[in-house]
Protein backbone atom coordinates (compact mmCIF):
# COMPACT_ATOMS: atom_id res chain seq x y z
CA UNK A 1 0.00 0.00 0.00
CA UNK A 2 1.35 3.32 -0.97
CA UNK A 3 0.77 6.37 1.53
CA UNK A 4 0.80 10.18 0.81
CA UNK A 5 2.06 12.22 3.21
CA UNK A 6 1.28 15.93 2.11
CA UNK A 7 2.77 18.76 4.46
CA UNK A 8 1.48 22.76 5.04
CA UNK A 9 4.01 24.96 6.67
CA UNK A 10 2.61 28.64 8.00
CA UNK A 11 2.33 31.16 10.20
CA UNK A 12 0.68 30.85 13.62
CA UNK A 13 -1.24 34.15 12.72
CA UNK A 14 -2.43 32.40 9.33
CA UNK A 15 -4.42 29.30 11.07
CA UNK A 16 -7.78 31.04 10.56
CA UNK A 17 -7.04 31.65 6.83
CA UNK A 18 -5.35 28.32 6.35
CA UNK A 19 -9.14 26.43 7.99
CA UNK A 20 -11.12 28.53 5.59
CA UNK A 21 -9.25 27.62 2.66
CA UNK A 22 -9.30 24.04 3.52
CA UNK A 23 -13.10 24.44 4.31
CA UNK A 24 -14.16 26.35 1.27
CA UNK A 25 -11.33 23.48 -0.63
CA UNK A 26 -13.41 20.55 0.88
CA UNK A 27 -17.03 22.35 0.19
CA UNK A 28 -15.68 21.86 -4.20
CA UNK A 29 -13.90 18.88 -3.79
CA UNK A 30 -15.69 16.51 -1.43
CA UNK A 31 -12.73 13.12 -0.44
CA UNK A 32 -13.41 10.36 -3.10
CA UNK A 33 -12.67 7.09 -1.05
CA UNK A 34 -12.20 6.00 -5.14
CA UNK A 35 -8.92 7.48 -4.95
CA UNK A 36 -7.81 7.18 -1.48
CA UNK A 37 -8.62 7.13 2.34
CA UNK A 38 -7.92 9.54 5.07
CA UNK A 39 -5.54 7.91 7.99
CA UNK A 40 -4.99 11.17 9.71
CA UNK A 41 -4.74 14.75 9.44
CA UNK A 42 -2.33 16.10 12.15
CA UNK A 43 -1.35 19.69 13.05
CA UNK A 44 1.94 20.93 15.27
CA UNK A 45 4.30 23.66 15.68
CA UNK A 46 8.15 23.53 14.23
CA UNK A 47 11.21 24.55 15.49
CA UNK A 48 11.16 27.80 14.04
CA UNK A 49 7.72 28.66 15.52
CA UNK A 50 5.65 27.75 12.02
CA UNK A 51 2.58 25.37 11.85
CA UNK A 52 2.86 22.23 9.71
CA UNK A 53 -0.22 20.27 9.19
CA UNK A 54 0.13 17.08 8.40
CA UNK A 55 -2.14 14.96 6.32
CA UNK A 56 -1.35 10.66 5.51
CA UNK A 57 -3.98 9.31 2.81
CA UNK A 58 -3.72 5.42 2.29
CA UNK A 59 -4.09 5.20 -2.21
CA UNK A 60 -5.95 2.51 -3.52
CA UNK A 61 -4.13 0.99 -6.09
CA UNK A 62 -3.36 2.23 -9.01
CA UNK A 63 -4.54 5.97 -8.52
CA UNK A 64 -1.07 7.26 -7.34
CA UNK A 65 -0.56 9.42 -10.18
CA UNK A 66 -4.82 11.10 -9.13
CA UNK A 67 -3.70 11.55 -5.91
CA UNK A 68 -0.31 13.70 -6.11
CA UNK A 69 -1.99 15.69 -8.77
CA UNK A 70 -5.13 16.31 -6.84
CA UNK A 71 -2.75 17.07 -3.64
CA UNK A 72 -0.59 19.10 -5.73
CA UNK A 73 -3.93 21.08 -6.80
CA UNK A 74 -5.16 21.16 -2.91
CA UNK A 75 -1.57 22.82 -2.09
CA UNK A 76 -1.56 25.06 -5.13
CA UNK A 77 -5.09 26.54 -3.88
CA UNK A 78 -4.17 27.35 -0.34
CA UNK A 79 -0.80 28.78 -1.60
CA UNK A 80 -2.48 31.05 -4.24
CA UNK A 81 -4.40 33.43 -0.96
CA UNK A 82 -2.44 32.74 1.98
CA UNK A 83 1.11 34.25 1.22
CA UNK A 84 4.49 32.32 2.27
CA UNK A 85 2.42 29.11 2.55
CA UNK A 86 4.55 26.26 1.71
CA UNK A 87 4.09 22.67 1.05
CA UNK A 88 5.71 19.05 0.46
CA UNK A 89 4.35 15.94 -0.48
CA UNK A 90 6.16 12.85 0.12
CA UNK A 91 5.22 9.28 -1.55
CA UNK A 92 5.54 6.01 1.31
CA UNK A 93 5.33 2.86 1.14
CA UNK A 94 3.74 1.03 4.46
CA UNK A 95 5.64 -1.19 6.86
CA UNK A 96 4.65 -4.40 5.17
CA UNK A 97 5.06 -3.43 1.67
CA UNK A 98 8.51 -2.16 2.76
CA UNK A 99 9.70 -5.54 3.96
CA UNK A 100 8.26 -7.10 0.73
CA UNK A 101 10.40 -5.52 -1.38
CA UNK A 102 13.57 -6.93 0.66
CA UNK A 103 12.36 -10.22 0.25
CA UNK A 104 10.90 -10.62 3.84
CA UNK A 105 7.42 -11.08 5.99
CA UNK A 106 7.16 -8.15 8.22
CA UNK A 107 7.03 -9.18 12.13
CA UNK A 108 3.66 -9.08 13.83
CA UNK A 109 3.70 -5.75 16.06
Amino acid sequence: MVLILNYIFFRPDQANDVGKRFIEWTKDNPPDKTLSKNLCICVKSTEGGDIVAIGIEEVMKGKVEEVLKLTTTQDLFLASKIEGLKYKTEICLNFLEAYKIIGMTAPQL
